[in-house]
């Protein structure tokens, strides 16, 4: 090899010029020159390299193995045919970084020695390493909404898809896509329509979002969400367009169930005004007959005969039954105004309904045995109301010369979500088919001869319960008895 000490001024004066760091080498990697650029680059002395190899400028985990491959490639091949080489340099307090490695030839008085034009590579590592985060952030965006991108160029009619895009459609990444491919899995309903949007998108050079059906291979249908933008040429033709394609099969299931549920809560809502409006409006002049009632009789009742006393009787019973259940629906009515829950206690609540019911507990020596009851987060009135009528049921349809017993219990639901109520009685029980009727408004499975009642009274627990997020149920046996179910959601 040739001595660099013997090479002109003027071709030194050359590498001396070049933007990136420049080592001239032999075909066993040792450095013969070094210009000033490599102080810059890798911080080491450019004198203090001639004598050394590469791998002073290479990390000790990798320099060897990279050196071996570099010289072998001087040795073996002409340096025309030779690659950039991407390597990791080291700069001298340590610090790893990228490098890429041009081999070059020098002029005949270099004795065949090699240059190694050597360029930092980290701005370039970096950039590509974003791109690839971010290319990873919009997958996993395009995933989390169902959606992928594509692209059609016109002048080819080839298409391509995003990874998600092959996911919505059901299809494996497998041989070119073309503009027919697509249409292929066009719903034959939406294919007059699909041609007619994208002829108008190209026509008025503007992509027209629109929705439409497709088929998968499978069998399924799904509706999805095209947008996109269109690209023309210098001479004002459309040669690409490029957009995104959104499943929006759930989200438009969603949309109808939430249109439906508001549906079904506003015509609820009227009801329940209808309800209370009416109610509470017929009640005043039903008050007014009740009234001009007791004055009637009290004025003229004395010179009425037997059977106008007993036709003024039936009028005042129809009266205040009237009465009764216009109260009772007025009750029904309220139930559902906003309120705030609070924590309640199940204990004390029952043991308030039955110092309230002591009266005909005691008159009909019923039995009430209460298990430890948890406390909640509920709306204290209305569970009130809840165990009273449910307790009230059982008293009022027990067993003739039998002592009515209630036992009330409760236990956590396996979800942890809230709490399984049961309230069991040994009363007249109630006909499997007639379980599904219980709770219905104004539903009664006995007439007013036998047992008294307006058919409130297990409606209210149902909307209840139904407040608390809760569902109620029964179960029952005839001449045994019945068991109440409801759950209350905390």
């Amino acid at each position: 090899m040739n001595n660099i000490k013997s090479v002109s001024h003027h071709h030194l004066s050359m590498l001396e010029s070049f933007p990136c760091a420049t080592v001239v080498i032999d075909d066993k990697g040792e450095i013969h020159y070094a210009n000033h650029q490599v102080r810059e680059l890798f911080g080491h002395d450019p004198n203090g390299l001639v004598g050394q190899t590469l791998e002073t400028l290479i990390p000790p985990k990798f320099g060897k193995s990279q050196i071996d491959n570099l010289v072998s490639d001087i040795r073996d091949q002409p340096l025309s045919q030779l690659k950039n080489t991407v390597l990791h340099g080291n700069h001298i307090d340590g610090q790893e970084f990228p490098v890429k490695v041009k081999l070059t030839t020098l002029p005949i008085e270099f004795g065949g020695l090699v240059a190694a034009v050597i360029s930092d590579e980290s701005r370039k590592v970096n950039i590509e390493n974003e791109l690839i985060r971010k290319n990873h952030l919009l997958n996993f965006a395009e995933e989390i909404v169902g959606m992928g991108h594509w692209q059609w160029d016109l002048r080819t009619n080839d298409v391509i898809w995003s990874d998600n895009l092959y996911k919505v459609f059901g299809r494996n990444e497998v041989g070119g896509l073309k503009y027919d491919t697509y249409f292929s899995y066009v719903h034959p309903d939406d294919i007059e329509y699909v041609t007619e949007r994208v002829q108008t998108s190209i026509a008025d050079k503007k992509f027209h979002h629109f929705f439409h059906k497709i088929l998968l291979r499978d069998g399924r249908v799904k509706t999805i969400h095209l947008v996109g933008q269109i690209f023309t040429n210098d001479n004002d033709e459309v040669i690409e367009m490029v957009g995104t394609c959104q499943d929006v099969t759930e989200n438009l299931k969603n949309e109808e169930l939430l249109r439906n549920a508001s549906i079904l809560e506003a015509k609820s809502t009227e009801m329940e005004q209808f309800a209370y409006i009416a109610s509470h409006d017929l009640r005043h002049p039903l008050l007014t007959i009740i009234n001009y009632i007791k004055a009637f009789d009290e004025d003229f009742g004395h010179s009425l005969t037997d059977e106008a006393k007993e036709y003024l009787n039936s009028i005042s019973q129809s009266a205040d039954r009237m009465d009764k259940l216009i109260t009772g629906l007025l009750e029904y009515a309220r139930l559902s105004q906003k309120k705030q829950r609070e924590t309640v206690d199940c204990n004390e609540v029952v043991k308030d309904v039955i110092k309230d019911l002591s009266a005909t507990i005691e008159k009909q020596d019923a039995k009430i045995i209460t298990d430890p009851l948890p406390v909640i987060d509920g709306y204290e009135m209305e569970m009130h109301q809840l165990f009273q009528n449910i307790i009230l049921n059982a008293i009022k349809f027990r067993k003739k010369k039998i002592t009515p017993v209630i036992h009330i219990k409760s236990q956590k639901m396996e979800t942890g979500e809230g709490y399984l109520f049961e309230i069991n009685d040994n009363g007249i029980g109630i006909p499997e088919k007639d379980l599904g009727k219980i709770f219905s408004i104004f539903r009664r499975l006995h007439e007013n001869e036998e047992f008294e009642g307006y058919g409130l009274g297990l409606a209210n627990c149902k909307k209840i319960v139904e407040l608390h997020h809760g569902k109620i149920w029964a179960q029952s046996e005839v001449g045994i008895g019945s068991s109440f179910y409801f759950t209350i959601k905390t």
